[in-house]
């Protein structure tokens, strides 16, 4: 893999049937960056998890979401935007606060999402909400 970051942007629509071909392309972005295939299924599993989640939540007829994915060299963050929420339709509290045994309501287990990534960051700027994971690249020796 070169130094030079990797970005890719995708916009879903309300069809949560997109979420698994950004799977596919999380997944090849983390193999390619060295993540081993377990590694890199768990959290391109996780990202599509986040990403149903989120389609989920959103209320416009004609809305969607903003995907970035985004390859450094010692990371790769996933960052996810959903315009017009005044809270984080995903968010940290969302997954820790979840049932552990049913994944609350949502479906997703807290638990089980930070054992698939290694942190997720959320803020809320105008009524854009903005959730952001991201998995530590091995250090090359």
């Amino acid at each position: 893999m070169t130094n030079d970051p990797v970005r890719v942007v995708f916009h879903l629509d309300r069809d949560p049937r997109l979420a698994g071909v950004l799977r596919c392309a999380v997944r090849f972005q983390a193999l390619q960056a060295g993540l081993d295939e377990q590694t890199s299924d768990q959290f391109a599993g996780a990202i599509e998890d986040v990403c149903r989640e989120t389609i989920s939540q959103v209320t416009h007829p004609e809305g969607g979401i903003e995907v970035n994915l985004e390859v450094f060299a010692d990371r790769i963050e996933v960052t996810i935007h959903i315009q017009d929420q005044q809270m984080p339709a995903i968010g940290l509290e969302t997954f820790v606060l979840a049932d552990v045994t049913t994944g609350g309501p949502g479906g997703i287990n807290g638990l089980e999402l930070l054992s698939r990534v290694d942190r997720v960051l959320f803020n809320t700027e105008k009524s854009a909400a903005r959730t952001t994971l991201v998995k530590f690249l091995p250090v090359a020796t």
